[in-house]
């Protein structure tokens, strides 16, 4: 019957404005929340009769409901906690515990940034999500994966205390001036001589007396195993050109006073020859390192340093109680990263660095763009401790809303892969900022007029029906 399928059109009317009435509603509550996205309501018509000839049959109306994942909202300041947003498509990856994360672990996406630590260091944000990422490892290394999630943990930045790391790298450039004169003690038959305790540079003393001074020197800072700082010198004297190859030479001794001297001579970590070529390059051919005898061997500068309780040399002194270490200068080997030229103009050296660093304390952590997370030290060092992944989906519209503002993975969003911000269309991470809800409260004001319309309008076809059908049934008397 006609007035039965109108009435029943009116009852699926009203179903489908109230449900545009719960989402509108929806959006208005969260026009305020971090990283929102609005839900839109689209209404389907419902047809029954498979043929046009046939009488035209209504059976209404229904709603679908869709979230736009894919929709960005404006990045605001923000200054709260470890505020991050997102210039792109990804998600960041939570979890809902702190636990390790495995193959059976229940992953959480979120555009909600808000995240400030816990008692216990986690960031999590306002839904209580813990952030996770990609942790570094004792040497500060990130290994990212796209694929593996076991891979991931929960990212911590309170109460992490700077481990004391020896130097096992010091990077250099420095030059010689070749016009150096060869000084009387150098020349040849002269008193120079690196094995000696009171002729070797790296005992020069000019107001005792003892000594040779030396034409040049390089000056580094290394760290031992307790992040105690030592000062390591190179000391360089020019000598007699070579007498087969003519190339020009220099006399080097590297050496500390916190060192305990090894049978070479006093203090002294290594010694030898370098060569440089007609280009003023370093000639690693011609150029030597003496062994523990003095007897000169193939060039290296990866040198050795036992511990304080040990009984080889060198070694740190008994007071440091240092463990044994090896560090390079890098001047040759297939990772050098040093360069000593001969060239004209002053001998000077123009860039030092070296890894290890001095025991400090956790002034502040910072979140780049690239997502790795830094802290930084009040002895001025910075160590990364983490990389924050993001997700993205082949259609992140399709992913299961939970609560929270986060989503779950389904079978119409697909898998998720893993990125580094930046990477893949993830986006970059914007720091200090948050992202606001895309609701526009105008918009949904309006909708809100029309879906009370419409409503109203559903309601009068019952009504209508309603008086149709008592119509219908006054005929009988």
């Amino acid at each position: 019957m006609t007035i039965n399928r109108a009435m029943q059109s009116g009852v699926t009317a009203l179903a489908a404005n109230a449900a545009a009435l719960s989402t509108i509603s929806n959006n208005i509550a969260n026009a305020n929340t971090t990283g929102y996205k609005r839900v839109t309501t689209n209404f389907t018509n419902l047809v029954s009769g498979s043929s046009w000839q046939s009488t035209y049959a209504s059976n209404g109306v229904t709603a679908a409901v869709q979230q736009d994942l894919t929709s960005r909202g404006e990045l605001n300041n923000s200054t709260a906690g470890y505020s991050l947003g997102i210039d792109g498509q990804g998600f960041f990856v939570t979890s809902d515990t702190s636990a390790a994360i495995n193959q059976g672990s229940s992953m959480l996406f979120t555009r909600d940034g808000s995240f400030s630590t816990d008692t216990d260091g986690y960031l999590r944000n306002a839904a209580g999500l813990y952030l996770e990422g990609w942790p570094a490892d004792s040497s500060g290394n990130i290994n990212p994966s796209s694929t593996d999630m076991t891979r991931l943990g929960p990212i911590n930045v309170a109460n992490i205390a700077r481990q004391a790391e020896s130097t096992t790298r010091v990077s250099f450039a420095a030059n010689l001036d070749p016009s150096t004169d060869v000084s009387t003690a150098a020349a040849a038959g002269g008193s120079y001589d690196p094995e000696s305790a009171t002729e070797a540079m790296s005992v020069y003393d000019a107001t005792a007396g003892v000594g040779t001074k030396p034409d040049s020197t390089v000056s580094m800072t290394v760290s031992d195993s307790l992040g105690q700082q030592h000062t390591v010198t190179m000391s360089l004297l020019k000598m007699d050109p070579d007498p087969v190859t003519n190339t020009a030479r220099w006399s080097y001794e590297v050496w500390s006073p916190d060192i305990i001297g090894s049978a070479t001579g006093p203090n002294q970590i290594a010694t030898g020859i370098l060569a440089f070529d007609s280009n003023g390059q370093l000639d690693i051919a011609n150029s030597t390192t003496n062994d523990a005898t003095g007897a000169p061997v193939a060039f290296t500068t990866d040198y050795a340093i036992g511990a304080s309780n040990g009984t080889t040399t060198p070694r740190w002194g008994d007071s440091f109680v240092a463990d044994d270490q090896t560090f390079s200068l890098s001047l040759s080997g297939t990772g050098a990263t040093s360069q000593i030229t001969q060239r004209a103009g002053d001998s000077t050296t123009t860039r030092m660095t070296a890894n290890g660093t001095e025991f400090g304390l956790l002034t502040k952590v910072e979140i780049g763009k690239d997502g790795i997370v830094t802290a930084i030290y009040n002895n001025g060092n910075t160590r990364p401790l983490a990389q924050v992944a993001l997700a993205t989906f082949i259609n992140a519209n399709g992913l299961t809303p939970v609560s929270g503002n986060a989503f779950t993975v389904s079978s119409q969003s697909g898998g998720f892969t893993l990125r580094e911000p930046g990477e893949g269309g993830s986006g970059n991470l914007s720091p200090e900022t948050l992202e606001a809800s895309t609701v526009d409260l105008a918009q949904e004001f309006t909708g809100l007029i029309s879906t009370q319309r419409a409503y109203s309008a559903a309601s009068k076809i019952i009504t209508t029906s309603d008086e149709m059908l008592q119509e219908l049934l006054a005929l009988k008397r």
